[in-house]
């Protein structure tokens, strides 16, 4: 019966396509027979052009990929290692997976804009029109208000040949992003992507804890009231409101590189839309909001694989807000009234997350900071939860600044950072000077200085700190930044690594790498591509101390077994990022080549004399690459030293390891290449007692030698590790 049923199917005659009426007669609504050209065309002389049927409905392949593997990650995790621990609602599993049957399902939009659709259709740039935003920064809605809005709209693309375009990028391609930058770009289509609650509250948390925390220059509660008023307004609004759409559509683009394994194709598509609303806001007569819009398109440019946009939008933010005069007390408004209390105390948070940002790339890079500390007055803004800061901006009185909170806050740690930022900055002003070599490099005043301030700062930290929080909240984060400074204070050389330059930067490259690939493995963190670069540099400047220093004048920190396990996580950590980031590839390629060829312990019977010449070539390949990502001519310095010259080894000493308290022999040894003071570590410095931020570091002073400004100090030894696990 079967077979011949199946035979029956066969011999039916296959289905005839149908077809379509020809554009005249469809337009004239005739009947229009099968042939081309058809009987009205002939008799009319008309050319008969055929009707291309409409394509079928589908969905956007990266996008179900995308989603696939977000529900992939969601089955996997573990409840108790979240993204940064960000409470997620247990039904936002099957959420994404009904969202993922729905687009399978569903046809695509393509109209330009639909006002029937429940997605933010950005307009085209010429129906954007100007709109000032006059105290929209005392409009705040409860965080509720923003939650509880039902459907999220965001405009994507212009059309579905540039969609295909972007789905053909490489995954972290930024070549074609340069020119929106600068608006040109084409008119937004409404190809709408509909957010499910849940995964617009998780990118929203995931700005919040992981952006948010490090640079809070939005006043949180002031942009969810942006969110939720883009989200409901109607078309006839799209035009005025269209700022509001730039903030939102930035910030989802940056949550989705925040959270590991979500589909960087929507948070490029997020971007561009984003873009073309720029104008809108470079629109707006207020400066905070301009400032703002570059900000957060420098914090996307943070999780992106490109060195340059980095460096350009930290000097571009920085430098606006000095054209804006945000770097000067003077030039703020007087507080009449809570309005301009809120304005200043944004204006200050707008100032002081450019600067850490440019003095997070001067750092990064080995730059000059765009704006002289000395020419800085404006202070810092006030440690006052998000949530309070409306009702402190009233209650505060005229001519009084807002008060500091006497407790921890959601902005404490952005004001530790600045303050450490601060000291990297000092750092720079010796280091970058045209005359360090011959006045400073050798001279331990200013040194001795900036150690001190550090371990102040590393006491306002343990007094001043939530040891429960995670991420870049956490103390780990702190430490973290604390080893870097130090391993920027004391940058070794073949001639002083045989000192406190080596012994420092051999314990603080060890400690950055650990607590790097610590947090990593804790998943708090997201990959950023100035934390790759800087654990590259942190290693390298460990193997240069391997490599620079004898075995017999190392002290026992180069013994230490965290060596070992800060070499190893930091391979870890750049093969990780090179998964992500395929130009890294270099940057582990180069890394693994010298961990290869450096030894950690000489052998006595054949001690190393230089690379070998199979891998010198190698490296020598990959030099011009890795100089366009690293751009640190101090660490490009030390691998071109390892690649070219012979191991700085003496050519008859017998080996043997000296203590980190050196005795009469070692001292004389030690002394003979490059003399220095006796160690000895100065009293610690007594915790703060009440809460403040205020800026206690002076300008840099460039110390004399044997000038009436130098002292009499002997040169510290290590300040130690940043052990918070002791606190208590």
């Amino acid at each position: 019966m079967d077979h011949e049923e199946s035979q029956s199917d066969s011999s039916r005659p296959a289905k005839r396509a149908r077809t379509l009426a020809c554009k005249r007669c469809r337009h004239r609504k005739q009947k229009c027979d099968e042939s081309r050209p058809c009987r009205n065309c002939r008799k009319s002389g008309e050319e008969c052009v055929a009707t291309e049927p409409a394509p079928r409905g589908h969905a956007e392949g990266e996008y179900i990929r995308a989603l696939e593997e977000r529900i992939a990650e969601l089955e996997a995790l573990d409840p108790q290692q979240s993204l940064d621990h960000i409470q997620r609602r247990s039904s936002l599993l099957n959420n994404a997976r009904a969202q993922l049957a729905d687009h399978q399902s569903r046809p695509s939009a393509s109209t330009l804009e639909r006002p029937e659709s429940n997605g933010i259709a950005g307009p085209a740039p010429s129906e954007v029109v100007s709109e000032s935003p006059g105290d929209f920064h005392a409009a705040v809605s409860p965080a509720s208000t923003a939650r509880s809005a039902a459907n999220t709209r965001v405009s994507n693309m212009s059309n579905e040949a540039q969609l295909r375009h972007v789905s053909n990028l490489g995954l972290d391609d930024d070549s074609d992003l340069d020119h929106l930058i600068l608006g040109l770009v084409t008119s937004p289509a409404a190809l709408v992507a509909q957010l499910p609650l849940e995964v617009e509250e998780l990118l929203l948390d995931a700005y919040h804890e992981r952006a948010q925390a490090q640079y809070p220059f939005f006043h949180w509660d002031t942009f969810l009231f942006w969110h939720s008023t883009w989200k409901t307004c109607p078309p006839s609004d799209y035009g005025r409101q269209a700022w509001k759409g730039f903030f939102v559509n930035m910030v989802y683009a940056t949550a989705l590189l925040l959270i590991p394994r979500v589909g960087k194709f929507d948070s490029q598509i997020f971007y561009r839309q984003g873009v073309t609303l720029l104008p809108s806001v470079l629109r707006q007569g207020d400066h905070i909001l301009q400032i703002q819009a570059y900000l957060v398109m420098a914090m996307h440019a943070l999780h992106r694989s490109s060195t340059d946009r980095i460096m350009s939008l930290s000097s571009t933010v920085i430098r606006y807000c000095v054209q804006a005069q945000f770097h000067l007390a003077e030039m703020e408004p007087e507080p009449i009234n809570a309005t301009i209390h809120l304005e200043n105390q944004l204006r200050r948070r707008t100032f002081w997350c450019a600067y850490k940002l440019d003095r997070l790339a001067a750092f990064s890079f080995d730059l000059p900071p765009s704006i002289p500390d000395s020419t800085i007055t404006t202070k810092v803004y006030a440690n006052v939860e998000d949530s309070d800061l409306l009702q402190l901006a009233a209650a505060t009185p005229v001519d009084v600044d807002i008060p500091d909170s006497l407790g921890y806050t959601c902005v404490s740690p952005s004001l530790h950072i600045i303050q450490c930022r601060r000291i990297q900055s000092e750092i720079l002003g010796f280091t970058l000077h045209w005359n360090y070599a011959t006045q400073f490099e050798s001279s331990p005043e200013w040194r001795i200085r900036i150690l001190t301030e550090l371990n102040n700062w590393k006491s306002q930290v343990q007094t001043f700190s939530d040891s429960r929080s995670k991420g870049y909240t956490s103390q780990r984060w702190l430490a973290m930044i604390y080893h870097y400074t130090l391993v920027m204070l004391y940058r070794p050389t073949k001639q002083n690594v045989i000192g406190p330059a080596g012994d420092f930067a051999v314990q603080a490259s060890s400690q950055a790498c650990l607590m790097f690939r610590k947090t990593q493995m804790d998943r708090q963190i997201a990959q950023p591509w100035l934390g790759l670069l800087v654990q590259f540099q942190a290693g390298i400047t460990l193997l240069y101390c391997f490599w620079a220093t004898p075995p017999q004048y190392r002290t026992e920190n180069y013994d230490s077994p965290d060596v070992s396990d800060a070499l190893r996580a930091c391979s870890n950590i750049l093969a990780i990022m090179a998964d992500r980031w395929p130009k890294a590839d270099c940057l582990r390629d180069v890394f693994e080549l010298l961990a290869r060829e450096i030894p950690l312990v000489d052998r006595p019977s054949r001690p190393p004399v230089r690379i070998s010449d199979k891998s010198a070539t190698k490296l020598r390949q990959a030099l011009p690459d890795v100089r366009r990502l690293i751009v640190h001519r101090i660490v490009m310095r030390m691998i071109e030293e390892m690649i070219e010259d012979d191991f700085p080894r003496p050519k008859s000493t017998p080996l043997q390891t000296v203590s980190s308290i050196p005795g009469p022999r070692e001292s004389a040894m030690r002394e003979s290449i490059m003399p220095t003071p006796q160690l000895s570590r100065p009293p610690p410095s007594p915790p703060p007692t009440h809460m403040t931020f205020e800026m206690p570091f002076s300008a840099p002073q460039f110390y004399s030698i044997d000038g009436a400004n130098a002292f009499d100090a002997e040169m510290p030894s290590f300040p130690g590790i940043f052990d918070y696990d002791s606190w208590t």
